[in-house]
């Protein structure tokens, strides 16, 4: 049996939804029961356990081998962003560990490690660069994890999630689709890393799986500039082509939580990516052109 946080997330719904088509036990820890069984494949385990409650998450974790933290915070307050992310991580991981399950995988965030040249790596060469509540908290969450005693504890580094997911069209593709609208009009063309929600889920289940306890794993598919994914997007839906600003640009007050991470980025040098790790452990996801086609099939039908 494995535990999941987060379960009715952007994510952590891919996730859910891949363990249980490979056939496995699944038990979701979340605050919302109703929510999480329409939203959830049959058969999952749902159980109610807040980030803030020790106690009923231990009782989530008895007689799961493994445990999977995928539930934080990112665009709220800085207080409620760090206390989701450093103080839920540290409550989930001493319930796993109380409960006596075997492994651990923290899902923290590239934004956590990402240093001034703009490298991504499961060994970081420089201090981390980004300095946002949401990058900064992710950072002190991974240190939590990987200092864990009594339990083999891993932390997963995804870059940017889109596409398909039990949950909708949210997260990144909520900025796809806005912008093919004609609602955001303008992003900064920063070249970030992209992962399909299904490939990061199945990312997941292999560092469960396989990982070394005590290293970190980077999920991407590939780079990217915000600008080929959003008019790669808007050609597939025949939708509007959003206007791309140099790098270094600054949005309007009123951009959005996705479009303004365009900006933060905007102002170091393009992503690159070090994965050979997750790579080594059979990671093989897909492509932007492959994963934005799927993307825009599935929201066609939606």
């Amino acid at each position: 049996m494995l535990m999941v946080t987060g379960a009715t997330g952007f994510l952590g719904s891919a996730l859910v939804d891949l363990a249980a088509r490979r056939g496995l036990e699944v038990r979701a820890a979340v605050r919302d029961p109703d929510r999480a069984r329409a939203l959830l494949p049959a058969g999952v385990d749902v159980v109610v356990a807040d980030l803030d409650d020790v106690d009923a998450l231990t009782r989530a974790a008895r007689g799961c081998s493994g445990v999977l933290h995928l539930a934080g915070s990112v665009g709220h307050s800085a207080e409620e962003t760090r206390r989701a992310n450093v103080d839920g991580t540290r409550a989930v991981l001493a319930a796993a560990t109380a409960a006596g399950a075997e492994r651990f995988v923290c899902t923290s965030s590239s934004a956590a490690i990402m240093d001034a040249d703009g490298l991504v790596a499961e060994e970081p060469v420089g201090p981390p660069a980004l300095t946002d509540p949401y990058s900064t908290s992710k950072g002190e969450a991974e240190r939590i994890v990987l200092a864990a005693d009594g339990i083999e504890a891993l932390v997963v580094n995804p870059v940017s999630i889109y596409g398909p997911s039990p949950q909708g069209p949210h997260s990144y593709n909520g900025l796809f689709v806005a912008a093919a609208r004609g609602e955001v009009r303008t992003v900064v063309d920063s070249t970030v890393g992209w992962v399909l929600a299904e490939d990061a889920a199945l990312g997941h289940l292999l560092v469960l799986e396989h990982g070394e306890a005590g290293r970190r794993y980077v999920l991407c598919g590939e780079t990217a500039t915000f600008g080929r994914m959003l008019h790669t997007f808007a050609g597939h839906v025949g939708g509007e082509r959003v206007e791309v600003l140099p790098p270094g640009s600054i949005l309007g007050g009123d951009a959005g939580t996705f479009a303004r991470r365009s900006e933060v980025y905007g102002h170091f040098p393009p992503v690159r990516v070090h994965d050979r790790g997750a790579r080594g452990l059979g990671f093989a996801p897909r492509g932007v052109d492959e994963g934005l086609a799927l993307t825009a099939e599935w929201i066609a039908a939606r």
